[in-house]
């Protein structure tokens, strides 16, 4: 009998199958066992999670995820978007260190029209920052999606960093600090693609992709 559900690892997080014609029932059960037999297989380990197959409600991923943390002692950091999960990889260790205690704040969704999302703690945007839009936090912003609209973090006056999975932002700040966004690299390249951070050196807001930042974000 063909598994309802399949478990796929890849870095820092796993991918759950669901056959698109399960039932829930069924999905929820299998789930379940999954997760208890690989308990010692996990342990505590940290990790996004990403839906593949099935077509899931809102309410029905939650009690997925509710059901994940009952039969195991996994940490979910949150849920990703299978496309983007090759370019979650290299953020999701700062993350985690975000998503520890209470000093993180997720917001699931994308900021539309002239919405504006404010927090005093470091924020982490599950979708995507659109034009006209402004993300605002006291710490530190990662958007896992594509940041086009706004974004001010620092303002408490301390060095903090803006990430995003794209970035091509109408305008960025870091306290009192304002960044101008280059779209083309050398000979006209897009950057957007590549996920990237922008971050206070010697006063200047900088830009640098994530692939070549490891040494900076355990520093931040």
């Amino acid at each position: 009998m063909k598994d309802i559900v399949r478990l796929k690892s890849y870095p820092n997080g796993i991918r759950i199958v669901i056959a698109e014609d399960a039932l829930f029932g069924d999905v929820l059960a299998e789930v379940s066992e999954k997760f208890k037999d690989s308990e010692r297989f996990f342990g505590k380990a940290k990790l996004a999670v990403t839906f593949e197959g099935r077509k899931n409600t809102q309410e029905e991923e939650d009690a997925i995820l509710d059901t994940i943390r009952q039969e195991s002692s996994v940490n979910i950091v949150c849920v990703v978007e299978k496309e983007k999960e090759e370019s979650f990889e290299r953020p999701l260790a700062r993350i985690e260190e975000m998503a520890q205690g209470d000093f993180a704040q997720f917001y699931r969704g994308s900021l539309s029209g002239k919405k504006i999302l404010e927090t005093e703690q470091s924020l982490i945007v599950l979708g995507d920052v659109c034009k006209g839009s402004c993300v605002v936090s006291k710490k530190d912003i990662v958007v896992l999606g594509t940041l086009s609209g706004s974004a001010y973090a620092g303002v408490d006056g301390k060095a903090h960093f803006i990430a995003a999975l794209h970035m091509e932002p109408e305008s960025v700040r870091i306290g009192e600090h304002r960044g101008k966004y280059k779209s083309k690299g050398l000979f006209g390249k897009s950057k957007k693609d590549k996920p990237q951070i922008a971050y206070l050196k010697e006063n200047e807001i900088r830009f640098e992709d994530l692939d070549l930042t490891e040494e900076l974000l355990q520093n931040l």
